[in-house]
């Protein structure tokens, strides 16, 4: 051991939030300062830590969940929400300081009934005319074996969508593509709702991948929602300051190169890689895999809205040019976020919206168009990405062992991705501290 560390204390497994706690622990060094990479200082520093580092390309924190500032106002590219009180990510944050507040969490969709649109509150997933529950096993890992566990009556309308969702057969696309496009459940409109209660109790496919709205089902989980007080940038201003405060290094405006923290140099560090991780394919010797061809175009307005807010709604009507309205408040004023498939002009963004809107409680006036954005979005993982990350993730643990921990590159829910970063986290620190007892 070395001569510095002999007043550390001995390593012990302790107890704090349920998870293990090791004193004696390496440097951590996490590249990405999105919520991921934040996230991973905290539990770093829960789990024991005291060296960490933070690295982050840009100037400010927050990465992807950072909005653009407009006039004070918060232009949201995305609905991202965080749980009620008692949710993992929350309360990690809470106990550095940071406000939620919580509301009603209101949603709902549209999609193409038997009889014209259908618009349903309270389920965020497409509502389809059929009848049929009948299912089939998958075939395979593809996002077209999935819909193809459905009766074709069911699957037809559905691999259209995906069509116009992003371009892509569903055939290329992986399973989990089906989390970020909403298709994750599916509610047969024409089906028994005791029959499908029946089903969603006896099969766990069908629990899977068949929902029942909200409303209908006399499901609550899901009912409260929270955002953080004063929004996104004031939160990872907040969060910026709870690093500082527990010792955690910020580097912002700094690019750590994948060359770096796979050299020697840092062979004994614990390296959270929670940025992109197109950096480490070619060092690794692995193929990087191609990036998604289609971009997609954000829109954000200021409007007046009667309804409920925060509001969302899905489009699964396979028509016209926009998937998801978000309607939030920002600095006192209600604002509009359209996401599209692609550009568009904005009289036929105006008429999308409102045909979107029609079938929900509230009047909506759109006022100025505040921002756009057109950008590609590396969510609809294909089945050669996946293949690439998991090749990747072989290749990381066979060169650095448990050393090397992943940002959860596959997974899309904020809970997936913070789960696994721990459990992962945990066993790193765990391995060094014995490595290095011994």
């Amino acid at each position: 051991m070395r001569a510095e560390q002999h007043h550390r204390h001995l390593p012990f497994p302790g107890s704090f939030g349920g998870s293990e706690v090791f004193p004696l622990c390496p440097r951590v060094r996490i590249v990405g300062g999105g919520l991921t990479g934040i996230l991973a200082a905290f539990q770093a520093h829960r789990l024991g830590a005291r060296d960490i580092e933070l690295y982050e390309r840009l100037d400010r924190l927050g990465g992807v969940a950072q909005p653009e500032l407009r006039g004070g106002r918060e232009m949201r590219e995305g609905c991202i929400y965080f749980g009620p009180q008692g949710d993992p990510i929350r309360d990690l944050l809470e106990a550095h300081g940071a406000e939620f507040e919580e509301f009603d969490n209101r949603f709902g969709s549209v999609s193409t009934g038997a009889d014209g649109l259908a618009y349903l509150d309270d389920f965020g997933g497409p509502a389809l005319p059929g009848g049929d529950i009948s299912l089939t096993q998958p075939a395979g890992e593809s996002l077209g074996d999935r819909l193809g566990c459905y009766a074709p009556e069911l699957a037809a309308p559905l691999e259209r969508y995906v069509r116009w969702h992003t371009g892509c057969e569903a055939a290329d696309l992986h399973e989990s593509a089906a989390i970020p496009m909403a298709i994750n459940r599916v509610f047969p409109a024409g089906a028994s709702l005791d029959d499908l209660a029946e089903a969603k109790r006896k099969d766990d496919l069908a629990n899977e991948i068949f929902g029942i709205p909200r409303n209908l089902w006399g499901y609550t989980s899901n009912s409260k929602a929270s955002l953080p007080k004063g929004g996104f940038h004031q939160l990872f201003d907040h969060c910026r300051e709870a690093l500082d405060a527990i010792g955690v290094r910020v580097f912002d405006g700094h690019m750590a190169s994948a060359k770096r923290m796979l050299s020697d140099e840092c062979a004994q560090d614990v390296v959270v890689w929670a940025a992109s991780p197109i950096p480490l394919f070619k060092p690794m010797g692995v193929e990087v895999p191609r990036a998604p061809a289609r971009k997609f175009a954000t829109y954000t307005f200021a409007v007046n809205w009667s309804g409920a807010l925060p509001f969302y709604m899905q489009n699964f009507t396979a028509k016209g040019s926009c998937f998801r309205v978000y309607i939030y408040e920002s600095a006192g004023e209600v604002l509009l976020t359209a996401e599209c498939v692609e550009k568009c002009e904005i009289a036929a963004l105006h008429r999308d919206i409102h045909t979107m809107l029609d079938g929900f409680q509230g009047q909506l006036t759109i006022g100025e168009l505040l921002y756009t954005a057109v950008k590609p979005r590396w969510l609809y993982h294909s089945i050669g990405t996946i293949t690439k990350l998991t090749e990747l993730g072989e290749a990381l643990r066979e060169s650095r062992g448990s050393n090397f921990v992943t940002g959860a590159w596959a997974a899309y829910a904020k809970g997936e991705k913070f789960v696994e970063v721990e459990a992962n986290l945990q066993t790193a620190l765990a391995s060094q501290v014995l490595a290095e007892v011994q």
